[in-house]
């Protein structure tokens, strides 16, 4: 695996893991988050606060990993299967009763200087919207 391939793997483990601390580790101070709803989180901490506060509506887990890189090693893209239990309404999504869900999910990484300066996730919105209507 390349350096960028080990920190995007390293980066789901610690997703996995809530662990915070490592997760903060691999990224550029001004690191960017591209959400799965299309807002855009500016900076190492800021980043740190959305996944947290994700997490607390969403229990989620990601699998079945498939790492992808392009030739330069400056971007890495994970397929993934996130699965979950919705515990806490989140705004702008149906109301929270438990609902479990297994779709697929996507992150692209860029680096540079060996840090993560861009995470983009991905997931069709519709798919998951339903899933956590039923």
């Amino acid at each position: 695996m390349t350096d960028a391939q080990t920190i995007a793997s390293r980066f789901m483990e610690a997703l996995n893991e809530r662990d915070f601390e490592t997760l903060a580790t691999f990224l550029d101070e001004d690191v960017a988050l591209d959400s799965m709803t299309g807002q855009r989180t500016i900076g190492a901490d800021p980043l740190r606060m959305n996944v947290m506060s994700y997490f607390r509506h969403f229990d989620e887990s990601f699998s079945d990993i498939v790492l992808m890189h392009d030739a330069l090693g400056q971007r890495v893209a994970i397929d993934a299967t996130a699965r979950g239990v919705y515990r806490e309404t989140m705004p702008g999504f149906p109301a929270a009763s438990g609902q479990s869900y297994s779709i697929p999910s996507v992150f692209v990484f860029e680096f540079e200087n060996g840090a993560v300066i861009r995470v983009s996730h991905y997931r069709n919105i519709r798919v998951f919207e339903k899933a956590l209507a039923r």
